[in-house]
């Protein structure tokens, strides 16, 4: 199993935050599948294909951890990346 893990500081509401965050939800199931559910300020996203993600949103940070198993891993730095970018384009 792989791991990544990312925390960035943000500025945003708790509203915007999730927001933010349930679009990228909304996108990954809309393209993968699999299923995501908040459970209080975390949002849960589990592909049956091998990935399983929890975005924290606290006030001044939000951190990423996806843990990639089986051959997901193999893909470990092309999901680091997407997630940056995700990250540096909409969470600020």
């Amino acid at each position: 199993m792989s791991t990544i893990s990312f925390k960035r500081n943000h500025t945003m509401t708790s509203d915007q935050l999730r927001q933010e965050v349930q679009a990228l939800a909304d996108k990954l199931i809309d393209k993968f599948g699999g299923s995501a559910a908040w459970q209080e300020d975390e949002m849960h996203y589990e592909f049956n294909g091998g990935i399983k993600a929890c975005v924290a949103c606290k006030a001044e940070e939000v951190q990423v951890e996806v843990e990639l198993e089986g051959m997901m891993s193999l893909f470990k730095g092309r999901i680091a990346s997407e997630v940056e970018d995700y990250l540096q384009r909409h969470i600020s």
